[in-house]
């Protein structure tokens, strides 16, 4: 349901115009999505899937233009962390169970895991239909409204800046929180976390802006960001799931589900230190620093918004 990819309409198009058209092609995805995940997610949980990319293209839209609004769109803000914050659980909980249907049923581990997450993705999903029932109201709508409104063209022209010096600058930002962590050497669990984090906002702005710069950044660069976030959701799951599991484990008496549940434990941590190292050997120094001068030159300072 709609594009990833934004157009800019023409070299000459102002960046004003362009931020009123993107955010409103990212909030009809999210506004289209929002009554299929709460109604419809045992048709298809991809549902929710999407309504949480959607909610993250369209928050990193918000972040991106922010330097253009009149006065901050804090109630989309808001009402795209509630929609967010109904739909991650749930998708979390899809992707554990995707996992292990996949699996053995006979292993008491994973018939344990299904049982339980099943009853926890039910309990979850009444978060999202109580989002989608004050949406419906036409709260949402208005919130929208409100921050296009904003956009509003300002009277004297002279300021305005083109999508190339947006561009320019929501690249520099996204690459700048991007760049530390990519250089770190024997990144931790919790530093290849905020590396994925960071990459998803790296990767959202070029989906955005790629047709200001040359095809380089769309045809070179944004393959090796989503590369790289393949790379860490694997390493993320099995680390999601070892503490999953630890918080399974806390409160059990000795029993030989428990036994089970430890020897998991120990085998999501292995792996995921395995998929740490196959990381760091395609994660190269001689990558990154290709990756980073080839950020640079997307990134070129301009005052224009200072």
């Amino acid at each position: 349901m709609g594009t990833k990819w934004a157009e800019i309409e023409s070299s000459e198009e102002l960046a004003r115009d362009f931020a009123r058209r993107v955010l409103t092609e990212r909030m009809t995805v999210v506004e289209s999505l929002l009554p299929l995940a709460a109604h419809h997610y045992r048709e298809d949980t991809e549902h929710v899937h999407q309504l949480r990319v959607g909610c993250r293209r369209a928050s990193a839209a918000l972040r991106a233009f922010e330097p253009l609004f009149s006065a901050k769109p804090k109630s989309l803000r808001k009402w795209l962390k509630k929609i967010r914050n109904a739909a991650g659980p749930a998708r979390d909980i899809d992707v554990l169970l995707e996992r292990f249907y996949s699996e053995d049923p006979q292993d008491s581990v994973t018939a344990y895991a299904c049982e339980r997450l099943e009853y926890e993705r039910h309990e979850v999903q009444d978060k999202l239909v109580q989002v989608a029932s004050k949406a419906s109201r036409g709260k949402l709508v208005e919130s929208v409204e409100k921050c296009l409104r904003f956009l509003a063209v300002i009277p004297d022209s002279s300021g305005e800046i083109d999508c190339r010096e947006m561009g320019s600058v929501a690249m520099r930002v996204a690459s700048n929180a991007f760049l530390p962590l990519a250089d770190l050497a024997n990144p931790t669990l919790t530093e290849l976390h905020q590396l994925r984090i960071t990459g998803k906002r790296l990767r959202y702005s070029i989906e955005i802006f790629h047709d200001a710069f040359p095809n380089e950044l769309r045809n070179d660069v944004y393959p090796v960001i989503t590369n790289l976030q393949d790379r860490l959701g694997e390493i993320n799951d099995r680390a999601t799931a070892q503490v999953l599991f630890q918080s399974w484990l806390a409160p059990m008496e000795a029993s030989a589900l428990a036994a089970d549940l430890a020897r998991r434990i120990v085998s999501e941590h292995e792996q995921a230190m395995q998929l740490n190292k196959r990381f760091s050997k395609w994660w190269t120094e001689k990558r990154v620093a290709k990756l980073e001068k080839q950020l640079e030159k997307f990134s070129e300072e301009d005052d224009t918004l200072r």
